[in-house]
């Protein structure tokens, strides 16, 4: 795959590429001590978004801080991956 260097791009040298490897099938995931991180394995992914629908309506994780599970704090979650 070849991809033109977002620098080369914004420094006006258009000839620069870069050759990356086949990421076909390679999935990358950041870890993350972030609070949105609500099953704590590291990584804000569709789990926490599980989990934070899963507890609609209760008091914990409510990550706006408003006492109450709700669809912000679902978004938040959403935001952060």
């Amino acid at each position: 795959m070849f991809v033109e260097c977002v620098d080369a791009i914004l420094s006006g040298l258009h000839n620069t590429l870069h050759i990356l490897s086949d990421l076909d099938d390679d999935i990358y995931l950041k870890r993350t001590t972030d609070k949105h991180d609500v099953n704590r394995d590291g990584i804000v992914n569709i789990l926490d978004l599980v989990a934070v629908a899963n507890a609609l309506g209760k008091d914990n994780p409510d990550l706006k801080g408003d006492g109450i599970v709700n669809i912000l704090d679902l978004v938040l979650v959403a935001n952060a991956f």
